[in-house]
């Protein structure tokens, strides 16, 4: 991710001081004065990169999307990134430094999947999730109509469920 608001104020501070004042005893105090500066811009930083805001265009569309078609009033649909089970998901061997393939029981027997270091459980991973309120019930062509409508706009390697609550 790009860093344009990762700023160093205390060496900023200390760059925009003339040469003539530049010593130790200066840069020290300079320092000390742009320390909360640092500390609040780390938080900022630490914040932007989060998981809370990795909302992007696409997301905002489809959610806008999916409300206009099926809660036009109350606008409660939301779209939100799946949580990845970590517990089950992730092995990796240290060993040879790459990941290891795991064979979990399927319908026909042991299915191979590939699974990663990063968080990334490769493409049998729910990518997304499109959460309906409480209460909120769908027919079968009012579920049709939101597969369709979900499967033309979402990018074709993501993969999302429908959540109610």
């Amino acid at each position: 991710m790009k860093k344009y608001y990762d700023v160093d104020y205390s060496r900023l501070m200390l760059l925009l001081t003339p040469v003539i004042l530049r010593n130790d005893l200066m840069a020290v105090l300079l320092e000390a004065l742009a320390l909360p500066l640092d500390s609040l811009n780390g938080d900022f930083v630490a914040y932007t990169q989060s998981l809370l805001t990795r909302a992007n265009a696409q997301t905002c569309y489809m959610r806008a999307m999916l409300n206009d078609e099926f809660d036009y009033y109350e606008r409660r649909i939301t779209v939100r990134t799946a949580v990845i089970d970590t517990d089950s998901l992730l092995l990796w061997r240290e060993s040879k430094n790459r990941p290891a393939m795991i064979f979990r029981e399927g319908t026909e027997g042991f299915t191979p999947r590939l699974l990663s270091r990063d968080g990334l459980a490769g493409a049998n991973s729910i990518d997304f999730e499109i959460v309906f309120p409480r209460g909120y019930t769908l027919s079968v062509p009012e579920l049709r109509r939101l597969r369709t409508l979900v499967n033309r706009n979402k990018p074709a390697s993501k993969k999302y469920r429908i959540v109610y609550g």
